[in-house]
């Protein structure tokens, strides 16, 4: 796979985060301050339940609508239901690009990154896969949710397993099957792929409904949300929105300061800029092969990218849209360093801008003269990121 997961596992599974319980000895280490303050508690507060709580929600609703589009395809395999499913795809993706600069907390501890949205499609494997009866019968009797299931590797399942089978050539699969840009020929998808991609459907599903619950709580779910997790086996152990809001707390264990929380806002952003310049665009220039394209099989990679960008821009503005909350990171490095925060917001923008002016699709356009100004770009917002951090932890 050419995705690897690459955050540190930053929660531990044995942590009890008591609110009310003193830690004795974080409160004799002069080196460690309570640093609760009333702006930077809004702040926070802001970005997980405006953000990444806003965000996580619409990508469980959206992961539900393409599970529900699936489930009809599979019993009922028209074109219009397959362009359906494809259009299904898309507003799911979109939530989950956009959610990629906190891939942090829930989305590592769980390997829910992984498990969604690794790339390149292990078409080998599939391949095996879609051939063996056993398997198919257990999908088709039981969908996700048999034991036999958790061994399908990560490059088998997520968006992209659901992509492969619905998309070709940037468009919905053509039921009477035909040729491919490539001149591959292909089959109308068979009831053996309908079984399957239902299954994967159901699975992801499952995986983005329990990331909304391990920042917002299990009990601030839908009645349905709440028994899809318990039938899985899938609630969440932390509330990791309530362990960020209560960073610099008395026991707090993993933002023993509020400046600690930001810290992590700002590096979630970071890594994301990096990933996009730097693997995203970067790997398949470099390596000339449209299998290491992000979503190559939907041509969706240039959206990917942008809002990935986006993703960033609603963690330091504080809101999910285009306007600077007042209660954000934004302001506060504002407060320290006016040019800088002026200087993040334009690379903000020029990044989106460049990526979204690479000629399209960006499978067909594997070249330094077409992504070279986005590569930079993503670049000179990491820059300034990374400058971010360092101010903060002055």
């Amino acid at each position: 796979m050419k995705r690897y997961f690459k955050f540190p596992l930053l929660f531990v599974a044995a942590f009890i985060f008591g609110l009310g319980v003193s830690a004795c000895s974080d409160d004799d280490d002069p080196a460690i301050e309570n640093m609760q303050d009333a702006q930077k508690t809004q702040t926070i507060e802001q970005y997980v339940n405006g953000v990444v709580v806003a965000t996580y929600k619409s990508l469980a609703d959206e992961s539900m609508h393409l599970y529900d589009a699936c489930a009809k395809l599979k019993e009922d395999p028209t074109q219009a239901n397959i362009k359906a499913v494809c259009d299904e795809w898309i507003s799911a993706r979109k939530y989950w690009e956009q959610s990629e600069a906190f891939l942090y907390g829930a989305a590592a501890d769980y390997n829910i990154d992984p498990h969604i949205d690794s790339w390149p499609l292990d078409k080998a494997q599939l391949d095996l896969a879609l051939k063996n009866t056993t398997l198919i019968d257990n999908m088709r009797e039981e969908g996700c949710n048999f034991d036999g299931f958790a061994a399908l590797g990560y490059g088998l399942l997520g968006f992209h397993a659901v992509e492969y089978m619905v998309f070709r050539d940037g468009g919905a699969r053509k039921q009477e099957g035909g040729i491919d840009k490539d001149n591959v020929p292909y089959d109308a998808l068979s009831e053996t792929e309908l079984v399957y991609c239902a299954a994967v459907a159901e699975d992801l599903r499952n995986q983005c409904i329990r990331l909304e619950a391990s920042w917002a709580g299990i009990e601030s779910l839908t009645a349905e949300k709440q028994a899809i997790l318990e039938d899985a086996e899938l609630e969440p152990s932390l509330n990791y929105g309530e362990i960020m809001i209560a960073a610099g707390e008395s026991g707090n264990k993993i933002y023993k300061t509020q400046i600690a929380a930001y810290v992590e806002i700002l590096q979630g952003a970071s890594d994301i800029a990096d990933e996009v310049g730097n693997t995203k665009i970067t790997d398949p220039v470099s390596s000339g092969n449209v299998l290491d394209v992000e979503s190559w099989y939907s041509w969706n990679s240039i959206t990917d990218f942008a809002d990935n960008i986006r993703s960033i821009r609603y963690a330091y503005y504080g809101n999910v849209g285009n306007t600077i909350h007042t209660a954000s990171v934004s302001a506060y490095i504002k407060s320290l360093d006016a040019a800088l925060d002026v200087e993040i917001q334009s690379a903000i923008t020029a990044a989106i801008t460049e990526i979204e002016t690479m000629p399209a699709p960006f499978r067909d356009n594997l070249t330094e003269a077409a992504s070279g100004k986005a590569k930079n770009a993503c670049n000179a917002l990491l820059g300034k990121l990374d400058a971010a951090i360092e101010l903060i932890q002055e």
